[in-house]
């Protein structure tokens, strides 16, 4: 009867919920990074597939001391494998950061494997050097030529749609950083801390041979 159906309907609406639930992280998450001795690799997935950022800069408003703040980054569309290695930001005027790095060009950016899904899904600490950590060391400047801002408005907007609807009166406009230095540690024995700018920069990645798992 009705009680039936209804019973029926429930039931497969239910269950195709917990289905979508299940997969819906498998669909967003990002290939597996490269195997640890893959220092290179290792430093571009997780620049490639991190979504923010810590960005440590000199502080324009407390004289001597450091500032880090969290802040959106896009290496390319996240569904797309490739990507430059470069961190993009999309900052306003108005920003603190922006009238640090303004007054002194000179950052860090800080990456962890804990802003992917990878650390969490293999229940490794944050702190255990096998949960990647990179640092991209270099200096500020904003984007100008019209083909790269439109690959930074791409990826940006793709990866954190909320920016696309910033205010225009906020002055919003593009920058990049240009790394001087790369540390890296993604295993047990110390850190890597000064990788080779080049190699890093002209990386293939391995992950552009595979699908996106789903």
């Amino acid at each position: 009867g009705i009680n039936a159906e209804y019973g029926t309907n429930y039931f497969i609406q239910t269950n195709l919920r917990m289905l979508l639930l299940f997969l819906l992280p498998l669909i967003t998450a990002e290939p597996l990074p490269p195997p640890h001795e893959d220092l290179v690799g290792n430093a571009r997935w997780l620049v490639k597939y991190a979504n923010f950022s810590v960005v440590a800069t000199h502080s324009s408003f407390l004289e001597g001391y450091p500032f880090a703040q969290s802040k959106d980054v896009a290496d390319g569309l996240y569904e797309e494998p490739y990507g430059t290695g470069i961190p993009y930001i999309y900052s306003s005027t108005l920003a603190t950061l922006r009238k640090d790095f303004v007054k002194n060009p000179k950052v860090t950016f800080s990456y962890s494997s804990e802003f992917t899904h990878y650390c969490q899904d293999n229940k490794i600490d944050t702190d255990s050097p096998t949960c990647s950590k990179v640092m991209l060391s270099g200096e500020m400047s904003e984007v100008d030529d019209k083909d790269e801002i439109a690959w930074a408005k791409s990826g940006m907007f793709s990866r954190h749609p909320a920016t696309k609807f910033w205010p225009p009166n906020h002055h919003f406009a593009f920058w990049k950083l240009n790394i001087q230095n790369i540390y890296v540690i993604d295993f047990f024995g110390g850190p890597t801390k000064h990788l080779n700018i080049t190699d890093y920069l002209n990386y293939q990645p391995a992950w552009a041979t595979t699908s996106m798992e789903v």
